[in-house]
């Protein structure tokens, strides 16, 4: 078998799919892991490059396959899209496929991988963003209830 050289991983919530490539480009491996197996089997992989789309727990992966030699890159999905073989049959194995592909062009766009320190602080922000939306529409629902008993409150 080829070596491989190059991973296209698509990451979903419970399977990840990996499609691997030889140095020519050509695809040499399909297979689909659980998140525990992938990472048993990243560790016993030669380092690699390793595109993934950046979303979800890519972050994650990110810096967990760094930490074992291989160098993850990261791409935004609607850079991936174009790179798809099939436009009708969207799966996880093509958008792998993709992912491996796409990676390997010279003139693609890498998202710089986020820190656990960068990640906590944007998860702060969404959570008070959620806070602050329900806080707010509790508070319409109640001034609406109020109404309907001709309690008229004014923000």
């Amino acid at each position: 078998m080829d070596q491989i050289t190059t991973l296209g991983v698509d990451l979903a919530k419970d399977l990840i799919v990996v499609c691997g490539g030889n140095r020519a480009g050509r695809v040499v491996l399909r297979r689909q892991f659980s998140p525990p197996a992938f990472a048993a089997w990243a560790a016993n992989l030669p380092p690699c490059t390793i595109g993934m789309e950046a979303c979800g727990s890519a972050h994650y992966w990110t810096r967990r396959l760094g930490a074992l030699g291989h160098n993850p890159k990261l791409m935004a999905a609607e850079l991936v899209g174009p790179f798809r073989m099939s436009r009708g049959a969207k799966n996880d194995r093509n958008d792998a496929e993709a992912v491996m592909v796409a990676v390997l062009q010279p003139t693609m766009r890498f998202v710089a991988p986020k820190s656990v320190d960068q990640q906590a602080m944007l998860a702060w922000h969404r959570c008070r963003k959620g806070f602050m939306q329900e806080r707010t529409a509790l508070l319409n629902r109640t001034r609406g209830l109020l109404a309907e008993f001709g309690i008229c409150v004014t923000p």
